[in-house]
């Protein structure tokens, strides 16, 4: 937009017309003036969905996650376990698979072949996983740290370790509830990792911003959001943080 332009709509434009101009992109720096801003189907103190979105098309969250999991696909192979379930394991691994185990802490979760506290896990082989999938997990997990020194443990040399935290997230309303400890943030993911492994096996992303931020707590379903606004990365809104980490 050329200067001239904008400095006029930014002087003489009323707040309604700027917000319209703001939709269609002609005005992208346009912040409502103070008192002005326009709450609509958000001015309420509940959100739209209970569970995170699942019943309204998916969560926000899960478009990073799929999008990291696919990224890494690659390094979904051979000897894999996952964590709940092997959804992830089947999406993404396919015939490279050759065993997918589960590890469930529930002895009686179906389709589980490990029953283990992942913190308290020494009863798992060493050495064994081409490939562990832990997304969404650790925030269940007090002792983390030892958590992750047995996924390190378990992997075979040159194996992956492939795992999403959240960050900003409403906190699940059902049985999990009181096991939910944790949210994390990019720094303290860097500092928690490092310690486990050199920085050089190491790839830590953070993804988010306010839009994704919002959508995400308000339970707004993953088709309902304008997914190129997703794509774009404000590192004071960490969504989820995915990391992979290479023994």
């Amino acid at each position: 937009m050329p200067k001239s332009i904008k400095e006029f709509l930014k002087r003489y434009m009323p707040d309604f017309f700027k917000r319209m101009a703001y939709r269609v992109n002609l005005y992208p720096g346009y912040k409502p003036s103070h008192g002005n801003i326009s709450w609509g189907d958000f001015d309420r103190t509940e959100p739209f969905s209970n569970v995170f979105g699942f019943d309204r098309g998916g969560p926000v969250d899960r478009y990073y996650i799929d999008n990291f999991l696919a990224s890494e696909a690659d390094s979904i192979f051979g000897n894999v376990l996952e964590v709940a379930d092997n959804a992830y394991t089947l999406k993404y691994g396919g015939n490279r698979v050759i065993k997918s185990d589960v590890l469930h802490v529930n002895k009686d979760a179906p389709g589980a072949t490990y029953i283990a506290d992942l913190s308290k896990a020494d009863s798992l082989p060493s050495d064994y996983f081409d490939c562990i999938i832990l997304t969404q997990t650790l925030q269940f997990i007090f002792d983390y740290s030892s958590a992750l020194k047995h996924c390190y443990r378990m992997l075979k040399k040159g194996g992956s370790l492939l795992v999403t935290v959240p960050g900003i997230s409403p906190i699940e309303r059902g049985e999990w509830h009181k096991s939910w400890l944790w949210s994390f943030n990019e720094a303290l993911i860097n500092k928690i990792f490092t310690e486990i492994c050199s920085e050089s096996s190491l790839e830590i992303k953070g993804y988010g911003n306010v839009y994704a931020a919002v959508s995400f707590l308000h339970g707004v379903g993953l088709d309902e959001v304008d997914k190129t606004k997703l794509d774009i990365r404000d590192n004071s809104f960490d969504v989820i943080i995915s990391i992979r980490l290479t023994k």
